[in-house]
């Protein structure tokens, strides 16, 4: 059959809304555990910093043996390791054992990240490869909308414990859903033949490190001063200030498989470009004060951009890599372009203090635009090329 989607789409799709859903549960209430644990404000920190460290290394390490051992087996190392840690997690006894089951939540997660990655890059029909991520965006999103209220109503009735156990019950769906995916067909074969003469850092895949990276320092600078200028400058409550992530999933759901399509029939590079406009206005619509429906509305189109620029960003990084070496770019590039939500974060909070907490929403969407601009560097081999008839043959074992 061809490569379009099929059973792989609705297996993958599973899997990023249970996942997201668990992730959206435990995230808001993941201080408030540690503190139940006993839990001091560096072991917090700590928590935090153990995911990251971990997640950032297995992205930067596990691609190179996706390239010799295939994605599908990583897709359930990685979902499962993650569910077993999600399990330990909800039983942890100390706010140390709390730090630890973390860090091997962030194992988990970045092999993950990265297998699924390159699962897609194999599954999916070349022609569509946008379509196909802008799908699991929305269903991610999906479970992003539902999962804060869900876990916020069960802590409540129950008790904080008792999130995190439906935590660990998703993370499992998530594992069983992965058993299902097919393998495709002839997946080595086609790296072997596609296999390249030279180097695989090409001009294409520094271009697109330098676009993903700029918008990870747009997303750092946003996360740090946004709350905070909305409360202070804008007299916004913390309910005003949290509509925002269901307004952006709402924006994904409804229009980010439209815009995806879109991008696979006009041009990836053209698409990223566009979309990196209102994820800059976001910003200004807030420095500016503007009133609340400019505000709703922009972050409703912003949501729908940050899923057309990563379904066309990804799309683009696929096509521009050999496919048997795509497994060490894909990981190597997202452990890279972490550096830049930490860029963002520390550049924001040295600009809150020598200037104004606005200037770290300016930078969040210079940075965003940078994204975009920074895509015109994108050689012509690769930028503007609807893959319109080009598929690949895939079947399950």
């Amino acid at each position: 059959m061809r490569t379009t989607g099929g059973p792989a789409l609705i297996v993958l799709a599973t899997i990023s809304f249970a996942s997201q859903l668990g992730i959206a549960i435990m995230l808001p209430l993941l201080p408030l555990y540690g503190l139940s644990l006993g839990a001091s404000p560096t072991q917090l920190g700590l928590m935090t910093s153990a995911f990251a460290v971990a997640n950032a290394a297995a992205q930067f390490g596990s691609g190179f043996l996706m390239d010799r051992f295939g994605s599908r087996r990583f897709v359930l190392v990685g979902t499962g390791v993650y569910a077993g840690a999600n399990a330990l997690i909800a039983t942890a006894p100390t706010a140390l054992a709390l730090i630890g089951y973390r860090g091997l939540a962030g194992l988990g997660g970045g092999v993950n990240m990265v297998a699924t990655r390159l699962y897609v890059s194999h599954a999916a029909d070349p022609a569509r490869l946008a379509f196909f991520n802008s799908i699991l965006s929305a269903a991610a999103s999906a479970g992003s909308v539902l999962g804060p209220a869900l876990g916020g109503l069960v802590a409540v009735s129950a008790d904080l414990r008792t999130p995190f156990m439906i935590v660990a019950g998703t993370s499992a769906v998530a594992f069983v859903g992965a058993l299902f995916l097919p393998r495709p067909r002839g997946e080595h074969e086609r790296e072997r033949a596609a296999a390249p003469a030279g180097s695989v850092w090409t001009r294409s895949v520094f271009v697109l490190l330098a676009a993903n990276l700029l918008l990870l320092i747009g997303f750092g600078g946003w996360i740090t001063s946004y709350a905070p200028f909305a409360t202070e400058r804008l007299g916004w409550t913390t309910f005003d200030v949290g509509i925002i992530f269901t307004i952006f999933g709402i924006g994904d759901i409804t229009l980010g498989p439209w815009l995806g399509h879109l991008a696979d029939r006009t041009g990836r590079r053209r698409m990223a470009m566009l979309a990196s406009i209102p994820i800059c206005l976001f910003g200004f619509v807030l420095v500016f004060a503007l009133p609340k429906p400019f505000f709703y509305a922009i972050s409703f189109i912003t949501g729908a951009s940050l899923t057309a620029f990563n379904a066309s960003w990804f799309a683009l990084l696929t096509t521009a890599v050999p496919a048997r070496q795509r497994g060490r770019v894909f990981g190597v590039v997202s452990a890279v372009a972490q550096v830049g939500t930490i860029i963002g974060a520390m550049g924001a909070s040295a600009l809150w203090q020598a200037v104004d907490i606005s200037a770290g929403l300016i930078l969040a969407s210079v940075a965003a635009l940078g994204a975009g601009i920074v895509l015109t560097l994108l050689p012509r081999e690769v930028r503007d090329v609807p893959m319109t008839t080009v598929a690949a043959p895939a079947s399950t074992d």
